[in-house]
């Protein structure tokens, strides 16, 4: 029987999912499914269907994993626009039974239309359109044989990022790379830290603070190309103007990074 490999998960406009290596999930695995606020079972059903095509069932009387979903749909203004915007956010955290995140998946993207009731519309059925394609894809990805490869201590590892600022992400990064007894390198590394990082600025109405969305993916790639961790993070940070508000969000990252990064890391790390 597969495996459902320790492995995390997420991607831009969505985001990751991380299974640790000393916890397997079986094909044939019971899985519960909460969500907070769905439209008509809308994501839910979406979920369901993505899950038993990977080998799940689902029950919600008799399970050893829960399914976490959480969705917030924020309205938001924009300047010389007759159309009507809402922001999309859903997390969908994969449990165990102790409440450990094995995989988590995150969306988070603008949807616009001529009336509120409609741009929601449209962002709940992009939001399935994303299920169906990505997190079926994440599931099948991390679904192989017990024969699993891991990344080992002492292996050079090079970095790339794409939108930092002043450094402060690759310096996070770097640390918790050595700590975890990889070795920064250049040109021709065992692995490859690629990581890119969008500010989008938010616009809340009746909120006098200025907001940014700021994401960021991080995939460890091994010399094939093969996503080996992938890392995404999405978040909101506030404040009285665009510069504080970005520089929360980078120091936000920064905490990231040197605590979940780091324990997911850890994970799959062969000493």
């Amino acid at each position: 029987m597969k495996n459902l490999l320790a492995l995390s998960v997420i991607g831009m406009m969505c985001v990751p999912a991380v299974l640790a290596q000393t916890n397997v999930l079986e094909q044939g695995s019971m899985v519960s499914i909460s969500v907070n606020d769905d439209r008509s079972g809308t994501i839910q059903n979406a979920f369901t269907t993505a899950l038993s095509a990977a080998g799940f069932k689902i029950d919600n009387n008799n399970y050893g994993y829960q399914l976490d979903i959480n969705i917030t749909v924020t309205p938001q203004t924009n300047q010389n626009q007759n159309l009507k915007f809402v922001w999309f956010e859903l997390t969908a955290n994969l449990l165990d039974s102790n409440g450990r995140v094995l995989l988590p998946y995150t969306l988070s993207f603008r949807e616009a239309h001529n009336t509120q009731e409609q741009a929601e519309y449209r962002a709940f059925h992009q939001a399935v359109i994303k299920i169906n394609d990505e997190y079926r894809n994440l599931l099948n990805n991390i679904t192989a044989d017990a024969s699993v490869q891991t990344v080992k201590q002492g292996s050079t590892i090079g970095i790339g990022i794409n939108g930092d600022r002043d450094g402060i992400i690759q310096n996070a990064f770097t640390t918790v790379l050595s700590d975890a007894g990889l070795k920064n390198s250049g040109n021709n590394s065992d692995y490859l830290l690629n990581v890119t990082i969008t500010v989008t600025p938010l616009a809340i109405p009746n909120n006098p603070m200025v907001f940014v969305q700021l994401e960021l993916i991080a995939n460890l790639l091994d010399s094939n190309g093969k996503v080996m961790l992938p890392y995404t993070i999405s978040w909101r940070q506030g404040h009285i103007n665009k510069a504080g508000a970005e520089e929360r969000a980078f120091r936000e990252a920064v905490t990231k990074i040197n605590d979940e990064y780091r324990n997911l890391l850890n994970d799959i790390i062969s000493r």
